[in-house]
């Protein structure tokens, strides 16, 4: 990329000095050359990636999976001040496989089924149970190890998902397949399932973008992108996936969802699916469609019992004789009943954010209880049903969760964060397609495609400009230094633009998502290539000028394409991977060694050789110290371009600041979002990318408008 930008510069260079032909010729050869010599490390090099071992890949990724949902389940407040009960019963009959077809099918299986058959009830009303016997119900009970939870809003599927995953991680033996949880509402249906899961471990689990072992590359070639370990972990049945929301998709696409998913995966492929129930019911039965998940079976969430969640309500409170337990007692007459507050109460996500809203925790500031009191949610009035008291309960969370508090009183108010989440919830819903996934390196689609092009230009002309300009000036010549730094700065940045294009098509399957960089890889294949073809060329440079002079070309050639094609970014270790403001923090420094390293080596080149060859500019002699400062200009402006192909941080500093100005999103937004999923509850972390607690929290916020600023 800089190349092109050397040759634009040197024909303009040429015509304004009134170069030679030969010269002009020996210019443009040499830098169609480097182009050429960078174009053929940077391929060779994608080959030359050392591939990881799979095998210790999903142990690293087992161990990533545990800390992930371990910390989830504490942030969650999950065991605070107990897990809430959660019960299940098999499904009807009409959702499920037939008992005896799921046991046949099972002992059918070469090598036999995968538990034991003395373990398996009679009939599937042998599934039913409660709380932690999920793990033995899946593992033990279900003879093909593919289930269905059913359960009505918030009823707590996802929380028992997760149960489920925390118990499978537990027994999981070295070798097995790995628990991976994938929520089906950024999944188009007619895109490839596989595909599609392996983009979302790529997204949550950078690391799996790494080249997978040679071997493994020849065998994969039924799908593109065959090559990387997230791929490859799929098609060995090395995961075992439990897809989260089938009701979040289009009920239109519901049937072919299913039919898709019975293709894509194996008879034998253990897996987990959850929905309400109501369109999974609607998906199986609707007219002119016969499909359903093959070799399932089902079980159903059962509602809350009203004095399960009445123990709960008052046990948060404080216990059943603290004052504050008194508040509840008028909408605990109500639990267990039709009414609206009844209903909204009925599941875990009701429960919580009303324990969120109504009960004073014990780090809050001294002074009489909340003003807002939890009867009002007996007034059929205000709350004529239970949508009406979901919609309350969704607007006045985040109020409640921004409230005053020790011993991590919030930095930002409530209005503030609603702003700020109500933005990012339309992003997702608007440019993401409604995909819970919130990662940092893609809030770069939020801005207009041409802010980055432009900063990228103006930051690579600005120190082009300024260093090598400055250092012609102390030859002797401030206005040519001036002019030589102009006519570089605006060739090398209108080059980045207009090529990056380009070099996205060459790094399409590993860079086209613009995932984060680590560190900085030394590829041996600079230094094999950039030097035999920098000879030929120095050879090539020497027929129209002078041997020696071409030499001389031919070898800093040699040495700047070396440069170029040495350094490589590293996608980030699995393990690595889980805290995204750590992974934003390495990601920023390998773009500023890209900087600082490729500047320092091409000041010494360019010194170096500028020294012996004893250059001159209009029969002005470049003086050594001039040369290299002229070098290390040209060395930063391309190895920030470098780095800013390389990296994600400069794309997300530019969304940052473009948020910030444009929707008041907070300028520290790193730390924002760190803080509402640690401190506030708001938001979940999955792997390298925030979540909101839920999904109906995140379209809740998406339809709602930002309120205008105070003055």
């Amino acid at each position: 990329m800089l190349s092109l930008g050397g040759l634009s510069a040197a024909l303009v260079l040429a015509w304004r000095f009134d170069l030679g032909a030969a010269q002009t010729a020996a210019t443009a050869l040499s830098a169609l050359a480097q182009a050429y010599l960078a174009w053929a490390a940077f391929h060779a090099d994608r080959v030359e990636a050392e591939p990881a071992d799979a095998d210790k890949v999903l142990e690293q990724l087992a161990v990533a999976i545990r800390a992930q949902w371990d910390n989830e389940a504490e942030v969650r407040r999950v065991n605070d001040p107990y897990p809430l009960p959660v019960a299940w019963a098999a499904g009807d009959g009409d959702l499920a496989e037939d008992w005896s077809l799921l046991t046949g099918l099972a002992r059918s299986w070469p090598g036999g089924p995968p538990s034991d058959p003395a373990l398996w009830p009679t009939d599937a009303a042998g599934l039913a149970g409660q709380d932690a016997e999920i793990g033995l119900v899946f593992s033990e009970r279900m003879p093909t190890r593919r289930l269905v939870i059913l359960g009505e809003p918030g009823a707590g599927k996802s929380v028992l998902m997760i149960r489920l995953l925390q118990d499978l991680i537990e027994r999981r033996a070295n070798g097995e397949p790995v628990p991976v949880l994938f929520s089906l509402a950024s999944w188009d249906p007619h895109q490839p399932l596989k595909s599609w899961m392996a983009d979302q471990l790529r997204r949550t689990h950078p690391g799996l973008a790494t080249a997978a072992p040679l071997a493994v590359n020849l065998a994969d070639t039924t799908e593109a992108g065959s090559s990387d370990l997230a791929l490859h972990l799929l098609n060995a049945g090395r995961v075992l996936p439990m897809f989260d929301g089938f009701d979040e998709l289009p009920p239109s696409q519901h049937a072919t969802a299913l039919d898709m998913l019975n293709r894509a995966l194996p008879a034998r492929q253990p897996l987990v699916l959850t929905s309400r129930t109501a369109p999974y019911r609607t998906a199986l039965t609707r007219p002119g469609t016969n499909v359903r998940l093959n070799g399932s079976a089902v079980i159903q969430l059962l509602p809350l019992k009203a004095e399960q969640a009445a123990n709960y309500l008052r046990r948060d409170a404080g216990g059943p004789h603290a004052p504050a337990a008194r508040r509840w007692n008028r909408v605990i007459t109500h639990l267990g009943t039709s009414s609206p507050v009844g209903q909204a109460l009925a599941t875990p996500l009701g429960l919580f954010l009303v324990r969120t809203i109504y009960n004073p925790r014990p780090d809050s500031p001294p002074g009489p209880l909340p003003a807002s009191h939890p009867d009002e949610l007996c007034d059929t009035a205000n709350y004529p049903d239970r949508t009406a008291i979901s919609i309350h309960l969704f607007h006045a969370f985040i109020p409640a969760a921004y409230a005053p508090q020790q011993p991590y009183p919030p930095r930002w108010s409530a209005d503030h964060a609603r702003r700020a989440f109500v933005c990012l919830a339309r992003f997702l819903q608007d440019r993401r397609a409604g995909n819970p996934d919130l990662a940092w390196w893609e809030l770069r689609i939020a801005t207009p495609q041409l802010v980055p092009y432009l900063v990228a230009a103006c930051v690579i002309e600005s120190t082009v400009v300024t260093t090598p300009g400055f250092a012609l000036g102390i030859g002797g010549r401030a206005l040519l230094g001036l002019q030589v730094g102009i006519v570089f700065g605006l060739m090398t940045g209108l080059a980045a633009g207009f090529t990056r294009r380009v070099v996205r098509r060459f790094t399409h399957r590993y860079r086209e998502s613009g995932l984060p960089s680590i560190r900085l890889r030394l590829s041996p294949i600079g230094i094999r290539r950039g030097f035999p073809l920098g000879i030929a060329t120095g050879v090539t440079v020497g027929v129209s000028t002078h041997p020696v002079s071409g030499l001389l070309v031919g070898f800093t050639c040699g040495i700047v394409t070396s440069l170029m094609s040495t350094f490589r970014a590293d996608a980030p270790d699995l393990t690595a991977s889980f805290v995204p403001a750590a992974l934003l923090a390495l990601d920023r420094r390998t773009f500023l060694m890209f900087g600082l390293t490729l500047g320092l080596a091409f000041g010494f080149v360019f010194g170096t050789v500028g020294g012996v060859a004893e250059f001159t500019i209009d029969g002005i002699p470049i003086e050594l110290a001039t040369a290299i400062t002229a070098g290390i200009g040209f060395g930063l402006a391309f190895g920030l371009t470098t780095g800013w192909l390389e990296t994600a941080w400069v794309h997300f500093v530019i969304a940052r600041v473009y948020l910030a100005l444009r929707h008041g999103v907070p300028w520290r937004l790193m730390e924002f979002l760190q803080d509402a999923h640690e401190h506030r509850g708001v938001l979940r972390q999955a792997g390298a990318v925030y979540q909101f607690r839920h999904i109906d929290l995140q379209r809740h916020l998406a339809e709602d408008r930002p309120r205008r600023r105070s003055s």
